[in-house]
């Protein structure tokens, strides 16, 4: 098995140094998911970029690995880089173990079908030919309908419960947030830091900045994902300007979703 660090945010005068939290794995032909979980638990990772299309061009490998990293509590969100379309079993099963976000690069006639079948799980998906060019669609979005269904589908997955409430604010449904938000906090959403600077921005939104700011504070232990520093940054320019009745508009989440780190 091969794992590489990512570059970690420099946190500055916010912190200490660099703060990895995310990395590239490939598993190979004798990396295990034992292998994996061990190497997740000793670096603290809680987001994981697979470059390994090999691993899931093999149905049965790939739905093994996805069953043992849920048996082992590998609880991590990660995105797949695809050559290949997999069946509608093997996306549910890469779904509950944490994926997030794929990576695919199809023939024209396999990327429409791919579509279809992800968003089904409510994948963030990222679309590209053969030869590495972008479709003219390349990203996906979802109805806040779509996502209460994909909710409905996986009630026990913190992802999908954490996205519904995203859509649940996007559509200013404020008072509708909480429900899921507690829900994948309960479900032990692995970047916790998300959901506080998700109730952050519900706090801002509702002019409350003093409140967004100790979410951001609290938020901003250990090793935070960047949004929560920009927010932070934002909010005590804002605050320092004197700030206006329009309030401050906080970053929501990272631009393609937690999971997207490739």
């Amino acid at each position: 098995m091969h794992i590489e660090m990512i570059r970690g945010v420099d946190r500055g005068k916010e912190g200490q140094g660099e703060c990895p939290w995310q990395a590239l794995v490939r598993l190979g032909q004798g990396g295990t998911a034992v292998d994996l979980a061990r190497a997740v638990r000793k670096q603290g990772l809680r987001s994981l970029a697979f470059d390994d299309e090999a691993l899931f061009a093999c149905h049965a490998r790939a739905m093994t690995v996805c069953s043992e990293m849920r048996e082992l509590d590998v609880n991590v969100l990660w995105s797949a880089r695809l050559s290949s379309l997999p069946e509608r079993e093997l996306l549910r099963a890469m779904r509950l173990a944490g994926c997030q976000l794929l990576d695919a690069r199809l023939g024209p006639d396999e990327a429409a079908e791919a579509l279809c079948r992800a968003r089904e799980f409510g994948f963030d998906i990222r679309l590209r030919n053969v030869d590495g060019s972008a479709y003219a669609t390349d990203k996906t979005s979802y109805t806040v309908a779509e996502r209460e269904a994909i909710a409905d589908l996986l009630p026990g997955l913190h992802a999908a419960q954490f996205d519904l409430a995203v859509a649940y604010y996007r559509a200013r449904r404020f008072s509708d947030v909480m429900q899921p938000l507690g829900k994948a906090m309960v479900l032990r959403f692995p970047m916790n830091e998300l959901c506080l600077n998700l109730l952050a921005c519900l706090s801002a939104a509702r002019h409350y900045p003093d409140m967004a700011a100790g979410l951001l504070d609290q938020a901003g232990h250990g090793c935070p994902h960047p949004v929560v520093f920009r927010n932070r940054g934002l909010l005590r320019s804002w605050m320092e300007s004197g700030g206006d009745l329009r309030g401050v508009r906080l970053e929501l989440e990272p631009v393609s979703g937690p999971g997207a780190i490739l």
